[in-house]
């Protein structure tokens, strides 16, 4: 998600160059029909890595590897900053691998691996903009904020039609999931949250919820007392629709907020361990609930020993607050 406006702006400058994307297979289903990517490269490094004795793993890691030296590019623009994505840029037949210089790399090892680097300057910290400003290698200079999604109609109208069913012309959705433990706040204070919403808003919540998060989205649905309903089951794409059609999302730093941001929908994100000002929702408008602790913003998926005081210090009556001036603005 805070690459496709960098994407964007390259296809916007060269618009006869072939561009490809390097992507995990389980993130790829956001770029499908991207008209502004010739080629998806896909890697399954979290599959290989749980299967590494299987031989069958290893054809498939080095038919990968091929396949990404099939062609040179003329240039490995590496926007991760990690080892494993400097890695890959390094085994891509390339005349030029650009990264951030190694201050400003998640994983500063990888700075060894590119042939160039950029320092991003602090006019804005927000990761989109450190993004677009890793263009200036290639002479791009530009701030504009563009998202590229495409939805089959199929996909919308099957959205339609649940919601239909449901009879929510007009809700809030809910997010409390998060790939990282950290970042989740506890299902009893969503359904709380719910509930208060329900009662000085008049709206339902509809509860979204990815693999593995069902009992959680349960959770809330449950102790919400009939203020809240559960969505149902959806891969990424065909979240977007309940997303686009909602009058506000409530989330942690996860992929639906950053696409209900990138859609223009309103939103209230909820900060525990990263920061707002560099992870948080994209509009000016948008409302970010997150407390000051000595340890944060850490970046760190499990808390260490500190009962992830970030996001257990916020209150349900500080995210009511927020919502309340979202919905209002």
């Amino acid at each position: 998600m805070h690459t496709l406006p960098a994407v964007a702006a390259l296809r916007r400058a060269f618009p006869g160059a072939r561009i490809d994307w390097l992507v995990e297979r389980r993130h790829r289903d956001v770029l499908l029909d991207n008209t502004d990517v010739d080629e998806l490269l896909e890697i399954d490094t979290l599959g290989w890595r749980k299967a590494l004795h299987r031989p069958s793993t290893w054809g498939q890691i080095v038919h990968s590897v091929r396949h990404l030296r099939e062609r040179r590019y003329d240039v490995v623009l590496d926007l991760q900053g990690t080892l494993k994505s400097a890695v890959s840029a390094f085994l891509a037949r390339a005349d030029r691998r650009v990264g951030f210089d190694r201050d400003h790399l998640r994983e500063r090892a990888a700075r060894l691996l590119y042939s160039e680097t950029v320092t991003p300057n602090g006019a804005s910290p927000h990761v989109i903009d450190r993004h677009l400003q890793l263009l200036r290698a290639l002479g791009v200079e530009t701030r504009e904020r563009r998202f590229p999604i495409e939805i089959p109609d199929a996909i919308a109208q099957e959205a339609a039609r649940h919601l239909d069913e449901m009879g929510l012309a007009s809700y809030v959705l809910l997010n409390p999931g998060g790939s990282w433990p950290t970042k989740r706040w506890s299902p009893q204070r969503f359904a709380a949250l719910a509930a208060e919403i329900h009662a000085r808003f008049g709206l339902e919540s509809l509860v979204l919820w990815g693999p593995g998060e069902e009992s959680l989205a349960h959770a809330i649905v449950t102790g919400a007392g009939g203020a809240a309903r559960l969505a149902p089951p959806t891969a990424v794409r065909a979240m977007i629709p309940y997303l686009q059609r909602a009058r506000l999302v409530v989330s942690g730093d996860t992929g639906p907020m950053h696409l209900a941001s990138a859609f223009g929908v309103p939103v209230v994100g909820i900060f525990g361990p990263t920061d707002p000002a560099r992870n948080g929702p994209f509009a000016a408008e948008d409302e970010v609930v997150a407390e000051a602790v000595p340890c944060g913003p850490c970046y760190k998926k499990t808390c260490p020993g500190y009962d992830n005081v970030c996001m257990s210090s916020i209150a349900v009556a500080d995210v009511l607050e927020a919502v309340s001036r979202r919905l209002s603005g």
